[in-house]
């Protein structure tokens, strides 16, 4: 809850009412792609994130089309390959590590290269996640989520099934 109480007093989330943990969606719909969003977004940043990179908050880390929105401003959009890390599964969820690689190396015009060892690197196993906790997260992230296939288009509606 630390990262709440840390994007509210950098007015980062206006639209979350911490006492009921619900999104009102009117100012959601308001502020989202606002100027008033960048700016609270580089204050959270710049006071509460260290070098800036969202990795090490774990709620703001999900925010995934705040985080793009500059990219795609900066560059064009055919020049950014966004993947879902659950597409290299290989237990039938997705294409398979070989499947994401080669679409990575076609993206960069690169020749394809044979991935020798598809097993999962670096995994590690979690409790479960409380069930009050877990819908919290999914009225957090429910609004940002429907931002990001605004933004990446139909392959990204409901990208993770709850």
């Amino acid at each position: 809850r630390l990262d709440i109480r840390n994007m509210k007093k950098s007015g980062l989330i206006p639209y979350w009412n911490s006492e009921s943990e619900t999104v009102d969606m009117d100012e959601f719909a308001r502020f989202a792609g606002s100027a008033k969003e960048d700016a609270a977004w580089n204050k959270y940043l710049n006071d509460y994130i260290l070098m800036n990179t969202g990795s090490h908050s774990l709620l703001s880390r999900g925010m995934y089309e705040l985080q793009l929105r500059n990219w795609y401003r900066e560059f064009p959009r055919e020049n950014i390959l966004i993947l879902k890390l659950e597409d290299m599964s290989s237990s039938g969820d997705g294409p398979g590590v070989q499947a994401v690689v080669d679409r990575a190396l076609v993206h960069l015009d690169l020749p394809l290269y044979k991935v020798e060892d598809e097993s999962a690197k670096n995994t590690r196993n979690y409790d479960p996640i409380k069930p009050e906790m877990e819908q919290m997260l999914k009225r957090f992230y429910k609004p940002h989520n429907e931002r990001m296939e605004i933004l990446l288009g139909d392959e990204w509606s409901s990208p993770w099934a709850y």
